[in-house]
């Protein structure tokens, strides 16, 4: 078993002494035998490095599979969070060449996720606050960025527990079992807003090199592969298709804020595509979002 954390789906960085994953936005370091250090990049914002930190005591407290965060600390000008070694690998290495496992651990992930869902958020940022603050920063032309917005508009707030960024990149596949990582986009929500940003990731996410993600075979493999898995939180959750159907627009002009991905002109033209299917906007090809219908079959909340 490969001993390695990775809090972001991203390939393996150049080996250095203690340093033993890497992503966009943080460094890992290993911290004694049992514990490691996340250090954010800088520049970073200390509320997500605060807000990494409530949201995995708060996971943890409620028995969910995540590892036990310390604290916070600071090296060599960095901020960071400490948590406890896992053995293990990301998915996204365990299962590289075994599609079925690949897709019988989805099913155990798309069930943490709706365990998740059954806990509180108390403390937690919005998930509709963020949402639209990303929206409206998003590199998207305006009458999409309206339209996103108007959706959202018609969307419940929520107030469930959420991690933001459900995917393989950030699960550790351990002897003890799956762990979820990365808890900074953590944020009190609706569930079925979190599944929309999970299936997006499926599709979308950083997969290798450009041309790689790009490939046909490849493209139509993400979406089986997103369907698949919301077909497992669906058969979990018993949440019906059209609620996850109505976050699909916002979400996804959401990801088009920030950094610049290898996948944004593929996911414009989904959203483009999001927008044409809604009848009632400016232009009769914009965004009305469905309403939203209630879960059923909600666990009670880990303990």
């Amino acid at each position: 078993m490969v001993r390695a954390l990775s809090f972001c789906a991203a390939s393996p960085p150049a080996a250095g002494p203690h340093r033993i994953g890497a992503g966009r936005s943080s460094e890992v370091f290993a911290e004694g035998p049992d514990r490691v250090v996340k250090l954010y990049r800088q520049p970073f914002e200390p509320e997500a490095v605060a807000n990494e930190l409530a949201a995995s005591r708060l996971a943890h407290g409620f028995g969910l599979p995540v590892p036990e965060a310390f604290g916070i600390v600071g090296r060599a000008g960095r901020a960071g969070i400490l948590f406890v070694r896992l053995d293990g690998a990301p998915m996204t290495v365990r299962y590289a060449y075994n599609p079925l496992g690949l897709l019988l651990a989805l099913r155990r992930v798309a069930r943490i996720q709706h365990a998740i869902h059954a806990c509180p958020a108390p403390g937690l940022p919005s998930q509709h606050a963020r949402l639209r603050h990303q929206i409206e920063g998003a590199r998207v032309p305006e009458p999409l960025r309206r339209a996103a917005l108007a959706a959202l508009d018609r969307l419940p707030a929520g107030d469930r527990l959420c991690h933001g960024d459900v995917h393989p990149g950030n699960v550790i596949a351990t002897g003890a079992g799956l762990r979820l990582i990365d808890w900074q986009k953590a944020s009190a929500g609706d569930p079925a807003a979190d599944v929309a940003r999970s299936e997006l990731m499926l599709r979308y996410g950083r997969l290798g090199p450009a041309w790689f993600s790009r490939l046909f075979p490849v493209r139509m493999a993400r979406r089986l592969i997103a369907a698949w898995y919301v077909a497992s939180y669906r058969a979990a959750s018993g949440l019906p298709e059209e609620a996850i159907a109505a976050w699909r627009l916002p979400v996804a002009v959401s990801r088009l804020f920030g950094r610049p991905s290898d996948t944004d002109a593929e996911l414009l033209a989904e959203i483009a595509a999001l927008a044409r299917q809604r009848p009632d906007s400016e232009n009769a090809s914009l965004f009305s979002g469905p309403g939203r219908k209630p879960s059923r079959g909600q666990p009670a909340c880990c303990r």
